[in-house]
């Protein structure tokens, strides 16, 4: 196996000067880094992780934590398509990344535990159960960190405006003429369900001028099925007071939304105009397209990677947090009022 000082035979320069190009030092011309890496990959070089993590303090490896109990996980397309994105990133600046567990074989780790086991330089907490006692040391936990659609004193959060997310959704069915509104929302006492409830009291007051009827009735995250039977318990109690619009917890469940009106012999969008939250690819395949609000998962996923990245090389010493603006796209799954 070719090594370093092969490399530097070959090319006429110091082992030191090879070592320099290899990692994109900015003292190396970039004419020789070239040359250095043709003939690296020329001798088929494969570098020795073990020995730059000690030579830089460093695994050159990153934790994912994407676990709940929802069992999504890497199913889920918002998730899949922000780990694609973070993934990228971090490879780019020469990182591997490691799927983080505590389902590991029969060696009884915590998240935290698992990660001190990988010896990786940070980790990236995509989805999970925060108020799980796992999750809680990993976040107390000194390790560099940043999540999504969570936040506290200890974690940065990159996410979608919450508030400027519910705030389109709602304004949007008030100007179809809606006034009888649902929300098919999350678990409760997760941080972002409380987030989008709170958002959507405060827009109902605002602009809803006492004429609106705003209810809230509880469902599940990602789930088709979930969607379906809150939908169907939700026309159960409402045979006389049948809301006119639904904004569900998120496109998975909006789908399921749709089937259970369409069961109960109901259209969408003429009987019931449904929303969802994501943005996810099939929902514009769909008949009707949903329409919804669309989280930037490249972005996502990119501000993710720099914030951690930034923390491993020190240079980012306090939480720091990101909030990225939402688009809203208007399919058809809802009926315009105002022309009946």
């Amino acid at each position: 196996m070719a090594t370093i000082y092969d490399i530097a035979k070959a090319c006429g320069l110091s082992p030191a000067t090879v070592s320099k190009a290899l990692s994109n030092a900015s003292d190396v011309s970039a004419s020789t880094r070239e040359r250095v890496r043709k003939t690296a990959q020329e001798l088929d070089y494969v570098p020795n992780a073990g020995a730059r993590a000690l030579s830089q303090s460093r695994t050159w490896s990153i934790g994912v934590l994407c676990q709940d109990a929802s069992q999504m996980g890497l199913w889920h397309y918002l998730f899949a398509q922000v780990i694609e994105s973070f993934k990228d990133y971090v490879e780019s600046q020469g990182y591997d990344i490691v799927f983080i567990s505590n389902k590991v074989g029969n060696l009884g780790l915590s998240y935290l535990g698992h990660c001190r086991y990988r010896r990786v330089d940070g980790i990236f907490i995509v989805n999970t159960d925060f108020a799980q006692k796992d999750t809680k040391e990993l976040i107390d936990s000194n390790l560099p960190k940043i999540a999504i659609d969570f936040q506290n004193e200890k974690i940065g959060c990159i996410n979608t405006d919450s508030k400027e997310s519910m705030r389109m959704l709602f304004s949007h069915l008030y100007d179809l003429g809606h006034r009888n509104i649902v929300y098919l929302h999350g678990e409760r006492g997760k941080y972002v369900t409380e987030e989008r409830i709170d958002a959507l009291v405060k827009t109902a007051a605002e602009i809803g001028n006492g004429d609106a009827t705003f209810r809230l009735f509880p469902s599940h995250y990602y789930s088709i099925e979930g969607g379906y039977d809150s939908m169907k318990k939700l026309l159960e109690a409402t045979t006389h007071d049948r809301p006119t619009a639904v904004i569900a917890s998120d496109d998975y469940s909006a789908i399921g939304v749709i089937e259970a009106v369409r069961d109960a012999g109901l259209s969408v969008p003429d009987d019931i105009s449904v929303v969802g939250f994501d943005g996810i690819e099939i929902t514009q395949r769909t008949s009707p397209r949903l329409t919804t609000i669309r989280q930037d998962t490249k972005a996502i996923g990119e501000a993710a990677a720099k914030h951690l990245l930034a923390q491993i090389a020190g240079e980012e010493t306090s939480v720091v947090s990101e909030t990225l603006p939402p688009q809203l796209i208007i399919g058809e799954s809802c009926k315009d009022l105002t022309k009946d």
